[in-house]
C-alpha cells in the first residue's frame, strides 16, 4: 500500500517538474522572440554605442581682417577660446554630490542642475554652462568628481567692438553668419565638421588597440578686407561727431579708390557692437545703410546730368545759359532752391551755383531717351554687386521714358523723382574721377586657405560710361564747385578737390515732401587731377542746418586732408 502511494507521489511530482519545464521554454521562447525580433533595432544601436564613441569635431571660424597702409594685419572678427562644463553620469557615483559640486561653482541651483540630469536624453554628456569665466574653470579642475569635465569651444569675438560692424555683420547662437559679410562668406568661413569615431569600452573610453575612423574638421577660410583700420576709423570718428552735432538721425560715409573700387572705409552711425548683438532692441541698426538705404539724392546728382551733357557733346563747360529762374513744364513751375534768377551763366556756373533750371536746360537738350540710356550705363536702377547678402543692397528707381512725363524727367536731372543708394551714387562719381569708366566696388582682397594667399582680387576694366574727355572737362567744372561754389568747405589746403554738394527733400509717406526734413551729401575727390580717393559723406535729417555745405561737405574735407597726410600724397598747388 505504502509503494502504490509512493509512486502516485512521485509520478505527480514528475507531472509537475513537466509543466515547470514546459512553462519555462515557452517564457524563454516568448522572451527571444521579444529581444531578437520586436526589441532588436534598440538592442542593436545599445551595443553599436557600447563598442563605438562618436562626436562632431567643430572647425575653426576663419578670421576676418583689415589691414594698414603698411599692410599689417587686424582682426575684426577672430575666435576666442572658452570652456563648457559637462557631466558623465556614467561616471558619477552620486548624482546629488555632482549637482552639489557643480552648483557651489557655478553659482546655479543644485535643483536646476539635477532638472538637467533628469531632462537630458543623453546621460553620457549633459551640458551643464557655457563660456566659463577662468575663474570657474580653476574651480572646477579643483573639483574630485570624474563625472564633471570641461571642453574648449569656440566662440566668435570681436577686437574692435564697433568697428565696421555693419559691414562685418555677427555670428549667431548657432554659429552661422547674420548679416554683412559674416552671412555672405559664411560658407567660406565656417568651414567643414570633422568626425571623431572610435572603438571605446562600456565607458565609452577610447581601446589602445581598436580602430580609429576618425574625420578631422577642416578650419574656415581667412578673408582679409579692402579696408583700412586706420581710415575706417578716423571716418567712423568724424562721421559720429558730425551726427551729434548736427542732431542728426543718422549718417553714412564711404571712402574709395576710384580707379579699382575697393573701399577703404564705409562707416554709419549709429551703430553698434556685434559682441553684444543680442541686446540690440532697435534692429534697423543692423542695417548697413551705405548699400541699403535708398533716397533721392538731391543736386549730387546734376555731376551725372552735366557727364552726359557733355559726353553727348550737347554742352561744353563755358556754354551760356540764360536763367529766368523758373521753368514751366506739364503745368508745373521748377525754380532754383535759393528762388532767384541770375541771368547769362555758363555751365560751370549752374553747377557751382546748382541751378535746377540749368540742368533742366541740360536734360531737355539730351532728351528723355538718351538721358535715360546714360543712367543706365551709370548703373542706376540696379544692384552694384558688391558682396553683401541677397537682398540687403539696394536697387533704387529709375523711371523709363514711357513712365512719366517731361515734368518728372526734368527733375530727375537735379535728383528728384529719381531714388538711388550711397554706394550707387559714390560709383556714378568714381566714373568721372577715372576718367569715365564704372567699376565695380569689394570688399575683399584675398583669402587665406590652409596658410596659403587665394582668391586675390583682380580689377576688372570697367565699362566706359562716358568719354575721358567729358570727365576731365566735368572735373574741372566740379573743382570750381569747390572752389567757388557751395563745396567750399570740402577743400583742403595744398590740393585741387573736386565735389559737389547736395541737399535732398525727404519724401512724405503722405505724399510730396515732409517739412523741415533734409537729407545733405557731398562726394568728392582729390587730388583732383590724378584722384586717388573718392569720399561720400551723407547726414540724414539735420536740426537747425538747411543746406549739405553745412553738414556734409566739412566731413569730407576733414576726411581727405586726413587721406592725403596718411598716404603723404605731395601737395599739387601752391600753400
Amino acid at each position: 500500500m505504502n509503494n502504490y502511494h509512493n509512486i502516485q507521489l512521485q509520478k505527480r511530482r514528475i507531472k509537475y517538474l513537466f509543466i515547470i519545464v514546459i512553462l519555462a521554454g515557452i517564457f524563454v521562447f516568448l522572451r527571444l522572440v521579444q529581444l531578437t525580433i520586436l526589441e532588436h533595432d534598440s538592442y542593436a544601436k545599445a551595443a553599436k554605442n557600447q563598442h563605438w564613441s562618436e562626436n562632431e569635431v567643430k572647425p575653426k571660424r576663419g578670421n576676418i581682417y583689415v589691414k594698414d597702409m603698411g599692410g599689417g594685419l587686424y582682426p575684426l572678427a577672430a575666435n576666442i577660446k572658452l570652456y563648457k562644463a559637462y557631466v558623465d553620469l556614467a561616471n558619477s557615483d552620486n548624482q546629488d554630490k555632482t549637482a552639489e559640486n557643480l552648483a557651489s561653482v557655478l553659482n546655479i541651483n543644485k535643483n536646476e542642475i539635477l532638472d538637467k540630469f533628469n531632462k537630458s536624453e543623453s546621460k553620457r554628456y549633459i551640458p551643464i554652462k557655457r563660456k566659463l569665466t577662468d575663474g570657474e574653470v580653476e574651480k572646477i579642475k579643483n573639483i574630485e568628481d570624474k563625472a564633471i569635465g570641461l571642453e574648449p569651444e569656440h566662440w566668435r569675438t570681436y577686437p574692435e567692438k564697433e568697428l565696421a560692424s555693419q559691414v562685418l555683420g555677427y555670428v549667431d547662437g548657432d554659429g552661422n553668419g547674420a548679416g554683412g559679410l559674416e552671412q555672405y562668406f559664411n560658407e567660406e568661413l565656417k568651414g567643414v565638421p570633422g568626425i571623431y569615431k572610435a572603438e571605446s569600452d562600456s565607458l565609452g573610453n577610447k581601446i589602445l588597440t581598436g580602430r580609429d575612423v576618425s574625420v578631422e574638421a577642416k578650419d574656415g577660410e581667412d578673408i582679409v578686407l579692402t579696408i583700412n583700420r586706420d581710415i575706417q576709423a578716423q571716418a567712423e570718428f568724424v562721421l559720429k561727431s558730425a551726427v551729434e552735432k548736427h542732431h542728426a538721425k543718422k549718417g553714412t560715409v564711404i571712402v574709395l579708390d576710384p580707379k579699382t573700387g575697393a573701399i577703404l572705409a564705409m562707416a554709419n552711425s549709429p551703430t553698434y557692437d556685434p559682441n553684444n548683438f543680442s541686446d540690440i532692441k532697435d534692429y534697423s541698426l543692423f542695417k548697413n545703410s551705405a548699400i541699403s538705404d535708398v533716397y533721392e539724392p538731391g543736386s549730387i546728382f546734376k555731376v551725372l546730368t552735366m557727364a552726359a551733357g557733355l559726353d553727348a557733346r550737347k554742352i561744353e563747360p563755358d556754354t551760356k545759359f540764360t536763367d529766368t529762374g523758373a521753368v514751366t513744364l506739364d503745368g508745373y513751375t521748377i525754380r532754383n532752391s535759393d528762388l532767384k534768377t541770375h541771368g547769362e551763366v555758363t555751365m560751370a556756373q549752374v553747377l557751382e551755383q546748382s541751378l535746377n533750371t540749368g540742368t533742366t536746360h541740360v536734360q531737355k537738350l539730351l532728351g528723355k531717351d538718351i538721358f535715360y540710356d546714360y543712367l543706365m550705363k551709370f548703373g542706376l536702377g540696379i544692384i552694384t554687386g558688391i558682396e553683401a547678402p541677397d537682398g540687403t543692397e539696394g536697387a533704387g528707381k529709375v523711371y523709363k521714358p514711357s513712365e512719366v512725363n517731361d515734368h518728372t524727367y526734368a527733375t530727375m536731372s537735379f535728383g528728384q523723382s529719381i531714388s538711388t543708394t550711397p554706394l550707387q551714387m559714390l560709383m556714378s562719381f568714381s566714373a568721372v574721377a577715372n576718367g569715365g569708366k564704372l567699376v565695380k566696388p569689394h570688399f575683399i582682397d584675398y583669402k587665406i586657405r590652409d596658410g596659403q594667399k587665394v582668391d586675390e582680387y583682380t580689377s576688372v576694366e570697367g565699362s566706359q560710361v562716358v568719354s575721358s574727355e567729358a570727365a576731365t572737362k566735368l572735373t574741372g567744372m566740379m573743382v570750381g564747385v569747390v572752389q567757388r561754389g557751395h563745396g567750399q568747405q570740402a577743400g583742403v589746403k595744398g590740393y585741387k578737390v573736386a565735389g559737389k554738394t547736395g541737399t535732398a527733400q525727404v519724401p512724405d509717406p503722405r505724399g510730396g515732401y515732409a517739412e523741415g526734413k533734409n537729407i545733405g551729401s557731398f562726394i568728392g575727390f582729390a587730388p583732383a587731377d590724378n584722384p586717388r580717393f573718392v569720399v561720400l559723406a551723407k547726414v540724414d535729417e539735420p536740426k537747425g542746418v538747411n543746406w549739405a555745405e553745412s553738414t556734409a561737405a566739412p566731413i569730407v574735407g576733414e576726411i581727405l586732408q586726413k587721406l592725403l597726410n596718411y598716404y603723404q600724397v605731395p601737395p599739387t598747388e601752391k600753400q
